[in-house]
């Protein structure tokens, strides 16, 4: 009819005013081309990953100074990451098979007269997972760890870096992680016990540290922690002596201490900083002296706290650079006269600074996504509210760049402060409901393109830590224990209904989306509640947590009480099977009414392509129509950029279907990636056609048992910062504004360093300002362990 047509071009027009903004998929997915930025230890090199000629991911370096350029590693398939080495010129790197994370690790010469094609394999032996347990930039040897007599545990060798000897050095049968000190000598290791805490053994006196086994008489237990401190309760390092400690101690305490204590006495231990209104995140330390530098806390942004005033001038400087984003320290040279700075910004890509100490200046060296100058970019606004049994819950709120907001005077007095942050658009929009992986882990602040891509899309992106998420306190984290498909899944209902009543998202126009623990939330969004969503996508999400347990990878099972207590039960009983089939999507598959897109990596390690397999089959048993896409040189997410253009061509075009949102066109193929659409339930039911667009260190941490996947597997971000830090840009007026907040800066602008000062005085400074602050509201960001075993889940 006249009127249909008429209805037909006024959408065509409206989608073609639009379509200035949208971003191309290609702008945002494609490889950076600079990724994983570090500083060699003299500072002088800069190394990187990036796409060669061939579209492969290899290491680069670039001359600091003079900006020559080189291609040092020219591998066939990607390099996941690589380290610098003690030994100049010598750096490892790591591979893995499509996805299996059974990482294999090689040494490599970059010198310019070394062979180009030529490296040393440390360890490549299929199924077999290598990791680099130590490695101090100092030595000519590191530490390497491989589970190849044991599967769940790892054997520790010393690799020679000249020589290319491997020297067995701990026979483990027992310990999932292992510590060393900064010398590189096991120190500590960690088992599981089966009343739920968790005991860290140190080495006997009567043991042979060269000739080490994980027998129960070469290890003497050291402490024991409680399962409630677990989540906030780690070793971060060892001062300069090796004999004293640095803990971040969660006994007594929702956000936790950092402390020192000696390494033969945990009793005697010294509060260096007390948290306050978010957990502490990252500690910076002299990379030689050990000293305390600087504390931060992690809660809607960084912010860093100053322990030691030979940095203040340096962190001024930098914070003035860039006053409106939060300065983050990626890398410094040994002797601490070059630093790699950027800022995190939800606005702007990251702009990579070199900072020169010795000329108290900075040169910015590149912008890791040139290509999005002169596009508008979302803003991420950090807020709270009350979940239904008045929990608070922290969050993120992305709006579209052009969604016209609600000025204060125009909503409710109780939502002004919402209005006064930009929150409150003039009428609800799109929504999609982006759930986070792990669980424990937790959604930040900054440059995302995942929120980029949506939000240019015209979808309002809402992101929840809910319980279970790390970061925020011990209490919010053990209170998501056993409830997966109950409450956690209660706190993101919580949090659509937040955003409905504020009238920022239109109720019938909201999706669910996530990756791996966001997978599994999807599924329970579309089986538990299947009238909530108007859609939803799993991403490597499990579908029942008895198959999910049962195939766990073997690296996982010194981790496995942790896991079991996640989930609230085991497999190993008939009632625990029962409570989990009752949480599992799968045997509620019926239930499923609205769309549903399912995308897996056939070589997924963590949540095996069965998980999806199986809910896809119970769907068509039930004549549920669903969308399934697999990708055979894939695994926990994925990493090859052709396979993450797809994957998000395949999702815009499903979000566009589903919810209307702008759409650039997509075809299966278009990217020469490997997907196999395996089921596509869902012909494309559009009144619009689609929108065209022509595109032209910290010391070694572990990384305990997650379902999330990493940056790299999900979406290939940059690296993100090591330390995570702020400063704010006068330091005057904040040290008097939030002295409560940073009780150890005012101290030192006072006092003086901190470190040097004696226990007794020291304590006496900080005993008054500390007391004002032990019922703060619970928050903050946890980084993992330092000098750990980097087990990584």
């Amino acid at each position: 009819s006249l009127a249909a047509m008429l209805q037909l071009l006024r959408g065509c027009l409206l989608l073609c005013l639009g379509a200035a903004a949208l971003i191309p998929r290609e702008k945002l997915f494609s490889d950076p081309k600079l990724a994983a930025t570090s500083l060699s230890p003299d500072g002088k090199i800069l190394g990187y990953i990036a796409p060669d000629a061939n579209k492969i991911k290899n290491v680069f370096t670039r001359c600091i100074s003079c900006r020559h350029t080189r291609q040092v590693t020219f591998e066939k398939r990607d390099v996941l990451s690589y380290e610098w080495t003690g030994v100049e010129d010598v750096i490892l790197f790591a591979q893995d098979n499509n996805g299996d994370e059974n990482t294999m690790i090689f040494k490599k010469n970059i010198s310019e007269n070394a062979p180009t094609h030529e490296r040393t394999i440390i360890s490549n032996t299929p199924g077999i997972r290598a990791t680099v347990v130590a490695n101090n930039k100092k030595a000519g040897y590191v530490l390497i760890g491989l589970n190849d007599m044991t599967p769940a545990y790892h054997n520790v060798y010393r690799f020679d870096l000249h020589t290319n000897e491997l020297t067995l050095i701990l026979t483990n049968k027992r310990f999932p992680v292992i510590i060393t000190d900064n010398d590189m000598r096991i120190r500590l290791a960690i088992e599981e016990q089966e009343d739920g805490t968790t005991a860290y053994f140190r080495v006997s006196s009567k043991a042979n540290p060269k000739e080490l086994t994980s027998d129960k008489d070469q290890w003497v237990e050291y402490i024991r922690v409680q399962p409630d401190d677990k989540p906030i309760t780690a070793p971060i390092g060892f001062d300069k002596t090796n004999e004293r400690i640095y803990w971040i101690w969660g006994e007594g305490s929702d956000l936790g201490n950092l402390i020192v204590a000696p390494t033969n006495n945990i009793t005697d231990r010294e509060v260096l900083y007390t948290a306050t209104r978010a957990q502490i995140g990252q500690v910076l330390f002299h990379p030689e002296d050990k000293t305390l530098l600087a504390v931060s806390e992690f809660y809607h942004k960084p912010e860093l706290f100053v322990a030691n005033d030979t940095v203040m001038e340096d962190l001024q400087y930098l914070v003035n650079l860039r006053p409106a984003g939060s300065l983050q320290i990626l890398t410094v040279s040994k002797d601490m006269q070059t630093w790699l700075v950027t800022y995190l910004s939800a606005e702007n890509p990251f702009e990579v600074f070199v900072y020169r100490r010795w000329l108290k200046s900075a040169e910015l060296l590149f912008n890791t996504h040139p290509e999005l100058e002169g596009y508008e970019l979302n803003r991420q606004i950090g807020f709270d509210f009350a979940a239904r049994d008045d929990l608070v819950i922290q969050a993120y709120l992305s709006l579209p760049p052009d969604a016209a907001l609600k000025r204060p005077s125009e909503v409710p007095v109780a939502d002004k402060g919402y209005a006064e942050l930009g929150m409150i658009p003039a009428k609800p929009q799109k929504m999609v409901l982006l759930v986070h992986g792990g669980p424990k882990a937790r959604d930040t602040y900054g440059f995302s393109p995942m929120n980029a891509w949506l939000t240019s899309r015209g979808y309002a992106v809402l992101q929840v830590n809910f319980r279970g998420s790390v970061g925020f306190g011990k209490r919010l984290t053990n209170a998501g224990n056993g409830e997966w498909g109950r409450k956690m899944h209660y706190d993101l209902l919580d949090a659509v209904e937040f955003a409905v009543a504020k009238g920022i998202a239109n109720r019938s126009q909201v999706a669910i989306m996530g990756g791996s623990y966001g997978g599994y939330a999807t599924l329970v969004g579309l089986t538990f509640t299947p009238e909530t969503f108007a859609c939803g996508v799993d991403i490597v999400g499990p579908s029942n947590l008895v198959s999910l347990l049962e195939a766990v990878p073997p690296y996982w099972l010194g981790f496995y009480n942790d896991l079991t207590k996640m989930l609230g039960s085991d497999i190993d009983t008939q009632e625990g099977r029962q409570s989990l089939i009752a949480r599992s999507p799968l045997f509620f598959a019926d239930r499923v009414k609205k769309p549903l897109m399912i995308l897996h990596g056939a070589n997924d390690p963590r949540v095996k392509q069965h998980e999806s397999e199986q809910f896809v089959a119970a769907l068509k048993k039930h004549s549920i129509p669903v969308s399934y896409v697999l990708y055979p040189d894939e695994g926990h997410g994925f990493r090859r950029a052709p396979n993450r253009l797809a994957q998000c061509g395949f999702v815009e075009r499903f979000l566009h279907h589903c919810m209307g949102g702008d759409y650039q066109i997509f075809t299966n193929g278009q990217y020469n990636e490997s997907a196999i659409l395996k089921s596509d339930g869902f012909a494309p039911k559009t009144t619009l056609p689609p929108t065209t667009t022509t595109t032209t260190q910290l010391p070694r941490a572990a990384v305990l048992p997650t379902l999330v996947p990493t940056p790299v597997n999900n979406f290939y971000y940059p690296q993100h910062p090591q330390l995570v830090q702020q400063f704010r840009p006068t330091v005057q007026q904040y040290q008097y504004q939030r002295m409560n907040n940073a009780h150890v800066r005012y101290f030192l602008r006072q006092n003086g360093p901190a470190y040097a000062q004696p226990r007794q005085v020291f304590m006496q400074q900080m005993q008054p300002v500390q007391q004002q602050h032990q019922q703060q509201p619970q928050a903050a960001y946890f980084r993992p362990p330092s000098n750990i075993f980097p087990y990584n889940g």
